[in-house]
């Protein structure tokens, strides 16, 4: 390891030895404005390279962290609001379809709101018994379904549907 040092310090020695001679060739009022100069750009490294990057960075996080906060306690004095409020009651159509059809593990391909109590649904390549679940899961929360057209797929054994759902 101290060799390794050696070998470094004499290496860098060599390097700079003629800018050192060209130093040692300056003017005392030349060397002195080139330390001044080299402080001046030291400076400016600081201040512009790690200063004001660093204390821009802190204030965006200072405002994402208030932000945040603010959200936060809008949803806990909302919680015990939105807790007790079944679904059906409060939500749309379109709404209640979309979450259901995520809890039952079913991709809705399409899917289009007629009015404000009917939605029209597409389903594409599912598994009947995904499809199945999802339907009764719609009956429990108070849909009803007033179309059904139902196609068995020749690949993969699922069907594609679509379907008429209604309040």
């Amino acid at each position: 390891m101290t060799t390794l040092m050696e070998n470094l310090r004499q290496s860098s020695r060599e390097a700079l030895a003629p800018l050192r001679q060209r130093w040692l060739l300056l003017a005392p009022r030349e060397q002195r404005a080139l330390r001044l100069l080299g402080i001046f750009a030291a400076l400016l490294v600081l201040v512009y390279g790690l200063w004001l990057p660093s204390r821009h960075a802190a204030d965006n996080a200072r405002g994402r962290y208030e932000s945040n906060r603010d959200l936060l306690l809008l949803m806990q004095a909302n919680n015990g609001h939105w807790q007790g409020t079944p679904a059906a009651a409060g939500g749309s159509v379109l709404a209640l379809a979309s979450d259901t059809a995520g809890s039952s593990n079913l991709s809705l391909s399409r899917i289009e709101p007629e009015g404000s109590d009917q939605v029209r649904v597409w389903v594409e390549k599912a598994d009947f018994n995904a499809v199945a679940s999802w339907l009764a899961k719609l009956s429990a929360q108070g849909l009803s379904l007033r179309e059904a057209q139902v196609e068995r797929q020749a690949e993969g054994g699922g069907v594609s549907a679509r379907f008429v759902l209604s309040r």
